[in-house]
């Protein structure tokens, strides 16, 4: 049997400046299923009052809008939140370290993600050495051009 015991996360929505998501490695000590609001459909707390949930606002994916938490599609969270339990390891990285990176989240295509980072689509492919357009997948780490 597979036992899940820490969680990395490279998908969501983190702090804003001003209410920057708290960085280290936190466990997970509580879950609520079906939190609703701004909480979508699950809520993993790791730190205080911070917590791991979805969201009614899934256009806030990927940018730095929430007030320290870490923000996910319901479809992702129902996911991690289905695989992980309570006292689980979660390690929470600086936005400075992985801002030259995009994950590839479901539904996502090298031209969706050109148009979203506002980068050209010829220099994503190129920076990623990536020879067929076709072939990316879910969670895939992408570096964005410069």
């Amino acid at each position: 049997m597979l036992e899940t015991t820490s969680l990395l996360l490279g998908i969501g929505s983190f702090g804003k400046p001003t209410t920057a998501s708290p960085t280290g490695t936190f466990k997970i000590t509580e879950k609520a299923p079906n939190p609703g609001g701004v909480f979508g459909t699950r809520w993993m707390r790791f730190y205080k009052d911070y917590g791991i949930h979805g969201t009614n606002n899934p256009a806030s994916i990927g940018k730095s809008v929430s007030n320290g938490c870490i923000r996910m599609h319901n479809q992702d969270v129902n996911y991690v939140y289905s695989l992980v339990p309570i006292g689980t390891e979660v390690n929470i990285v600086s936005s400075q370290t992985t801002d030259r990176y995009y994950v590839v989240q479901a539904g996502d295509t090298l031209f969706s993600i050109s148009q979203k980072l506002g980068v050209s689509y010829d220099a994503l492919l190129r920076e990623n050495s990536i020879t067929d357009p076709n072939m990316i997948y879910v969670g895939q780490k992408l570096l964005i051009p410069r």
